[in-house]
């Protein structure tokens, strides 16, 4: 008996032992990573779409990538690709609708077609400061056009960023709005900027980023505007003359995964990829501050002639009809009264 008896507990010490072992995702490595995970493996494909593997958001998508794998314990893998290797901005966008991509960051624009107000961050002089877009966007205002995205087919995780954006051009230089009538400048298509450079006298053509270099190389615009990175990483310098520092507005890039794609995660991969996005988001951000300079001087070094001091105040003077024309076309205010009332709280 007392044999049997013996036996009997060793047998239970096991088991028991056997069970602590495979306890699902309690004994994953949730967002430390510190142990190894039972989930099941996944592979996920993400894109910073219209931007290169240089840029700010393609270095960070790397890391992203580094800390995708480290906090889910090895579970999380994720497949980087850059710029328009997988199609066209707007396809990849579509693309991660639909669920033949994973995730992808980029512009506000290409969004708008989904939830229209998430392009209340793109309206012209909203913003003074990265420091109040960030207050912003990582607050009340941002969480909003999160929550407007649920049932869409994508989840916004966080927003990283292509930057404040200013005017290149190869006609003249840019001080006022009297110094844009008549020119061709490339915008995405939206209808917010187009009324913005419409107001200040230009003539708006919509191209995806992946034509803008051919179509200033080739006339058929004068002139883009875009984030200091982008600028440089895209090489803009090789068919553009003059660069004014217009500060007009801002580009969050939100950063979507697929919802059925996250769905499909457990809980502790979930919380992996949350953590990984929000820390590769302040990276990039830091990154994006710290390439302005640099990419300033290697503009000025390829022949650029920067306008430091444009009037913005006379650019700002004119944007009233774009801001009715945003809130007209949603039928509400929601967006903007959020936005603005968060700002002036923390002004």
């Amino acid at each position: 008996m007392k044999k049997l008896a013996a036996l009997f507990l060793a047998m239970t010490m096991i088991l028991s032992g056997c069970g602590s072992q495979s306890g699902g995702n309690s004994s994953g490595g949730g967002a430390g990573g510190e142990t190894a995970s039972s989930d099941k493996p996944v592979t996920l494909t993400a894109i910073v779409a219209g931007l290169t593997e240089d840029s700010p958001s393609g270095e960070a998508l790397k890391k992203f990538a580094e800390l995708c794998s480290e906090y889910s314990g090895g579970t999380v893998t994720v497949d980087c690709y850059f710029n328009t290797e997988l199609g066209s901005v707007a396809s990849c966008v579509d693309a991660c609708k639909q669920g033949t991509i994973d995730i992808v960051s980029t512009g506000t624009s290409y969004f708008s077609g989904i939830v229209p107000d998430i392009q209340v961050f793109e309206l012209p002089f909203l913003f003074d400061t990265y420091d109040e877009v960030h207050d912003a966007l990582d607050n009340a205002p941002g969480d909003l056009l999160k929550d407007m995205f649920d049932g869409t087919g994508i989840k916004l995780l966080c927003y990283w960023e292509s930057g404040m954006r200013h005017v290149t051009n190869s006609r003249a230089p840019i001080n006022t709005p009297a110094d844009m009538k008549g020119l061709k400048i490339r915008t995405v298509v939206s209808e917010t900027q187009t009324a913005t450079w419409e107001a200040f006298g230009a003539i708006p053509m919509a191209l995806d980023m992946g034509e803008v270099f051919t179509a200033l190389q080739q006339g058929t615009v004068d002139a883009q505007e875009n984030a200091l990175s982008s600028i440089a990483s895209q090489k803009m310098y090789e068919v553009q003359d003059y660069l004014s520092m217009t500060y007009h507005s801002y580009t969050a890039m939100p950063f979507f995964i697929n919802q059925s794609s996250w769905d499909k995660l457990s809980a502790d991969q979930q919380a992996a990829v949350q953590k990984a996005s929000e820390e590769s988001r302040d990276l990039e951000r830091q990154l994006n501050a710290d390439s302005e300079k640099v990419n300033l001087k290697l503009l000025e070094d390829n022949g650029v002639e920067i306008n430091y001091e444009p009037d913005r105040a006379s650019f700002a003077a004119l944007v009233g009809p774009v801001y009715e024309l945003f809130t007209t076309r949603l039928g509400n205010d929601t967006a903007l009264k959020t936005t603005q009332d968060y700002l002036a709280s923390i002004r």
